[in-house]
């Protein structure tokens, strides 16, 4: 089902010139990431200066599922999905690209989105300059998974049934109580680059409802893999090396840690890709690393539901 569009104010501007706009104007452009002086940031729970991945048992099992209605927390979740899709199309920022190939060549993009899509938010890419008014066309680049912020499609009401979901626990996640939730894609894999043909888990506030980390895998990657090694094993060999195909798998992280007023917006994403050897053990091909920073917003009112 398509998602419902909102005619933006400035859908007759060309793009560049939307994004020179709001980078020359600055409009309510927020620092995201640094902790204002003398007290936690409003909402998260988080002392200054402290650092995202301490916390209480990070990482372990703070609650079981005992006393948690799935339910309940679904509607909620669909409710705050319906928040991050008001926000998808009103802001821009600054995505710096690292890959492990090319140690000493990040890229740079103003970055943003521009429709929303059947599956997904389309973004848009120039090439940053600094200069605003000088950006270059728009920077044509495919990559093997889905953007960062279409995770946040996942609960929407009326997208829910694509996935299969199931409770898992609550646990520490960047000072944050989290609840864990596991989801199973309901498409096959092909390209990649939707939310739909990924399984994995999520992590979002146990008191706000938002993200704040997703850790992804192709779907039924794990089954695709075992069949692959076998026949990897089975090909014919020059000398002791086969010469069929390794299995390739990937993973894929992304995390929530920009803030915005009481919403959480992605700050990292890491896309690695490995190969299986003869033993079933891994060997990373290469990484890519997307940063998300300088976050700047347009067309957001004061009134609006995410700022209460």
């Amino acid at each position: 089902m398509p998602l419902a569009h909102t005619p933006q104010p400035f859908a007759c501007l060309p793009l560049r010139l939307v994004i020179a706009a709001c980078l020359a104007a600055g409009l309510s452009g927020i620092s995201m990431a640094t902790d204002p002086p003398g007290g936690p940031l409003p909402g998260t729970g988080r002392a200054p200066g402290a650092a995202s991945g301490a916390g209480p048992a990070a990482g372990s099992p703070a609650a079981t599922a005992a006393g948690v209605d799935f339910d309940a927390l679904l509607k909620h979740l669909g409710e705050k999905a319906a928040v991050y899709h008001t926000l998808a199309m009103r802001f821009v920022c600054i995505e710096t690209i690292h890959n492990s190939d090319e140690p000493n060549g990040d890229r740079r993009f103003d970055y943003m989105y521009i429709e929303a899509e059947e599956q997904r938010y389309k973004p848009y890419r120039q090439k940053h300059t600094g200069k605003p008014g000088r950006g270059v066309e728009e920077a044509a680049l495919r990559l093997e998974f889905p953007d960062s912020y279409s995770w946040t499609l996942m609960f929407l009401p009326d997208r829910q049934h694509l996935f299969h979901f199931k409770y898992v626990g609550q646990e520490w996640f960047s000072l944050r109580l989290a609840h864990v939730i596991e989801f199973v894609a309901s498409l096959p894999f092909t390209r990649g680059q939707t939310i739909y043909e990924w399984s994995g888990r999520v992590w979002v506030d146990a008191e706000n409802y938002n993200f704040l980390k997703v850790e992804a895998e192709p779907g039924n990657q794990a089954d695709r893999l075992q069949l692959e090694l076998k026949s990897y094993r089975q090909a014919p060999r020059f000398l002791i090396f086969p010469m069929g195909r390794k299995p390739r798998g990937a993973r894929y992280n992304i995390t929530f840690l920009n803030e915005f007023q009481k919403l959480s917006l992605p700050d990292q994403a890491e896309f690695r890709s490995y190969t299986l050897d003869l033993e079933g053990g891994q060997e990373w091909e290469s990484a890519l690393n997307l940063r998300y920073t300088g976050y700047q917003f347009f067309n957001v009112d004061v009134k609006d539901k995410f700022l209460k």
